[in-house]
């Protein structure tokens, strides 16, 4: 799902590596990030040329997919460029404005693998088509795109389920790991991390709950 060349050499037969996680669940978005710059006299210049942009991406993309495409601006660098030994007094003023975000396209559960893998080709389409025309004008803001990813839009409602899971597997342990004589018992547990999620395919993504947790002996208190 990159947008970058490459050469493929064929080594036999697809084997997938297994999933490390505590859940594995279905993707419901597709996410790419986006880089567009466009040096200008300034920032008031800068900025709306670089909306319009963001906006064209936002429609072509909509228009292409068939379906509403989410549009979120991240970030926004400004960055004098080094001054050039042959140069005019007026592009010393000029300025390169950088704007960077991420688009973002449902993945409803309906869909089936074909029409999954039908929503990247053209979102991956769109992106290649943008950040090819983006190049061929000077002073046209230019396009830059990263990999798409097939993710869950709302992570954490997992929580719950990962939670129970994590307890299982501490009693699990706690059962194989202590005795009759001595039953091991959580004597220390640290706060849940939040969720993190790792892509793995069009049709599964790994979650991973973090929870520190100690197992040890309860020691009756000493006497008084």
């Amino acid at each position: 799902m990159s947008l970058s060349k490459a050469k493929y050499a064929y080594s036999g037969a697809y084997e997938q590596t297994p999933v490390r996680a505590d859940l594995v669940v279905r993707p419901d978005l597709l996410r790419v990030s986006f880089s567009v710059s466009l040096e200008a006299e300034g920032v008031e210049q800068g900025l709306p040329l670089l909306q319009r942009a963001c906006e064209q991406l936002q429609r072509r993309s909509r228009e292409a997919l068939g379906t509403e495409v989410g549009l979120r601006p991240r970030d926004a660098r400004f960055v004098k460029p080094a001054p050039k030994k042959l140069s005019f007094p007026e592009d010393d003023e000029r300025t390169s404005v950088t704007v960077d975000g991420t688009l973002e396209v449902p993945l409803p559960q309906g869909l089936d693998f074909w029409a999954r893998s039908s929503r990247v080709g053209t979102l991956t389409r769109v992106c290649h088509e943008l950040q090819h025309e983006s190049r061929e004008e000077k002073r046209r803001p230019r396009f830059t795109f990263g990999t798409v990813e097939a993710l869950v839009s709302q992570p954490e409602s997992h929580r719950a389920e990962l939670l129970l899971r994590f307890v299982a597997r501490v009693r699990e342990l706690a059962a194989a790991a202590g005795s009759p004589e001595a039953p091991l018992h959580v004597v220390d547990c640290g706060p849940a991390g939040p969720v993190e999620q790792a892509p793995v395919s069009l049709e599964e993504v790994g979650l991973t709950l973090h929870v520190h947790c100690r197992l040890d002996v309860l020691r009756p208190p000493p006497s008084p």
